[in-house]
């Protein structure tokens, strides 16, 4: 049995490499907090703090939230936190602040929900024996039968709708609210954008949940049944804990940590330098090679001949029908319909290939496929 989560899940699918080291090899890495984090947590726990406050009938005055906020900052405050931006732990703070006083004031006396539950910790049944992590900001409920999931949002991008439309993480959490709660008649999926004192909300039908669902558990097949971690290099590497044991950027690192003498004479870069080079005389090669082409074409027509004599070698020069073809589904169809569409078909090898590797095809198919190791050279540019 394995307990899976909206950011487990989201690592697989964001790098297979990064999720094999944080959840298969389980390797732990110290990494500094950035101050982005530290203040997001201190924010949350302020939040958190005012609707536990609220269940015991204690409404906090704002002031004693920012000077909770405040005392919790300076307490656990470190020269260790990452500051990547151009400005101070200061400014941060400032920021925080605002955050817990522009929410305070927008939703003062915080009487028209009642809160069932923050900061969850439960978990709901998946297929398999599996489970999936239920953590939620904050749980709410009207009187009317509908229940809030509320996440709070430190982060300065506002996430279009459409993108909230799609989120999987709370509309995961619905699924248990609805097996869990049985007078809920609906569920309101909520963020609070505190940057932008803006609250957005989504909601999703029974088809959507169980599709959701489906969609969630096809997933953690895939996930189980997978043996090859391949890096996926994406914008997102920069704030990867496991960076400097990646085979994508191993060895940029170690470069960084070399004189320009050493790493001129890295043999590494001097095989990628002179790859490039042939590949770039490779690609002017085959630009002249098509303008020659095209040269002989019309000399053949000028003078009337179909082959052309060289020192060493003749090049034969003819016209021929190139056939151009529909490539819709009403020409397939059509095909199809005069008989002929089977002897034309071939076999996808491409597509085979992914099923065979994430391992979704019959074992009697599986038995008949060898595999063998081969490698991919691809050149690409140095990012800035």
């Amino acid at each position: 049995m394995t307990t899976y989560s909206h950011s487990r899940l989201g690592t697989f699918q964001q790098c297979k490499y990064k999720y094999k080291l944080q959840y298969v090899d389980k390797i732990k890495v110290d990494i500094p907090d950035t101050v982005e984090t530290f203040m997001g947590k201190l924010v949350h726990e302020t939040l958190e703090k005012l609707y536990k406050d609220l269940k015991y009938q204690k409404l906090n005055a704002k002031k004693e939230l920012l000077n909770f906020f405040e005392m919790l900052w300076d307490e656990r405050w470190s020269d260790n936190i990452v500051i990547v931006k151009d400005y101070s732990q200061e400014n941060y703070k400032e920021m925080g602040k605002k955050f817990i006083s522009d929410y305070y004031d927008h939703y003062k006396p915080f009487n028209h929900l009642t809160t069932i539950g923050l900061e969850t910790e439960d978990r709901m049944k998946l297929e398999n024996e599996n489970q999936y992590h239920i953590r939620i900001d904050r749980l709410a409920c009207d009187k009317e039968g509908n229940y809030y999931v509320c996440d709070y949002k430190t982060n300065n991008k506002l996430k279009a709708q459409e993108e909230l439309d799609e989120d999987r993480q709370l509309a995961m959490y619905s699924l248990w609210v609805k097996n869990n709660f049985k007078d809920c008649k609906n569920v309101k999926l909520v963020w609070y954008f505190l940057a932008f004192d803006k609250e957005m909300i989504s909601e999703r039908s029974e088809e959507q949940l169980q599709e959701l669902k489906i969609e969630t558990e096809e997933l953690i097949k895939e996930i189980e049944v997978c043996d090859d971690f391949p890096t996926t290099v994406t914008a997102l590497c920069d704030w990867c804990k496991f960076k400097s044991m990646c085979p994508a950027w191993k060895h940029e690192i170690e470069l960084e940590e070399k004189t320009p003498e050493e790493f001129k004479d890295d043999d590494g870069v001097r095989l990628v330098d002179e790859l490039t080079s042939f590949e770039d005389q490779k690609k002017e090669a085959v630009k002249k090679i098509e303008e020659i082409k095209e040269q002989l074409i019309q000399f053949a027509k000028q003078k009337d001949v179909e082959v052309v004599w060289g020192t060493d070698k003749k090049a034969s020069v003819k016209p021929f029908e190139k056939i151009d073809y529909p490539k819709d589904e009403e020409f397939i169809e059509l095909l199809k319909q005069k008989g002929v569409y089977d002897d034309l078909v071939t076999l996808n090898y491409s597509k085979l290939a992914s099923k065979v590797k994430k391992n979704l095809i019959d074992k009697e198919i599986l038995d008949k496929i060898k595999t063998e190791e081969s490698w991919r050279i691809s050149l690409s540019k140095r990012k800035e």
